[in-house]
């Protein structure tokens, strides 16, 4: 059995477009994959680069998880994030956990993300991280077993808790800073830019930024 797989759903089609009052669009191309490949290297950190997947129509990205070490799992287009997840499922039926992270989490560490996981093994079945405003999921651990319905649609966050609170499913919520912060907006990238991380999209945010 595979104790856990990492899912990482990627867009392929106008990737961070909410950034283009920002950002060129091949800027924006070049941003994401930056992103991409530092939440990469976190994963490596962690020891996890070879249990993630990445489930994209985006051959760039299939590339670029497939040359440092991870899976690529291939879309025949994109299908949304609830699909590309169950996508990335049913290629590692053999998984007893699965993490589902976005691809921006520029902030993100390896011990926050071995944190995270400890508390799935503490015992509970569903661990979340919300986004910074708390309408979104940046981080899903759950076990498939659990009969979590998968919802990353408006008010994500909101909707996997009710999803567990019907079901009985023992729940937990881990609101740490580093996996609760994304870049949707400018100013999400202006906060980047200003922050003290060291990866490669946070060079860039500050190169775009001055």
């Amino acid at each position: 059995m595979t104790p856990l797989a990492v899912l990482i759903p990627v867009k392929s089609a106008g990737p961070k477009s909410r950034l283009s009052g920002a950002l060129r669009e091949d800027e924006r191309r070049r941003f994401a994959s930056l992103l991409l490949g530092d939440l990469l290297g976190v994963l490596r950190s962690a020891g996890l680069l070879g249990a993630t997947y990445v489930i994209s129509s985006d051959k760039e990205a299939l590339g670029l998880a497939e040359s440092m070490g991870a899976n690529g799992v291939s879309e025949p287009r994109d299908a949304g994030v609830n699909a590309a997840v169950a996508r990335g499922m049913s290629s590692v039926r053999s998984a007893d956990a699965f993490l589902v992270l976005p691809a921006d989490l520029p902030l993100a560490t390896p011990s926050q993300i071995r944190h995270l996981i400890s508390l799935g093994s503490a015992g509970l079945s569903v661990v979340l991280t919300p986004s910074a405003s708390f309408n979104g999921t940046n981080a899903l651990l759950f076990s498939p077993s659990c009969g979590l319905e998968l919802s990353y649609d408006d008010d994500s966050f909101w909707n996997h808790v009710k999803s567990a609170g019907e079901k009985g499913i023992s729940c937990g919520v881990s609101p740490q800073r580093g996996l609760m912060f994304d870049v949707d907006t400018p100013r999400d990238l202006l906060a980047l830019a200003g922050s003290k991380a060291r990866g490669a999209s946070a060079k860039f945010a500050r190169e775009v930024s001055r």
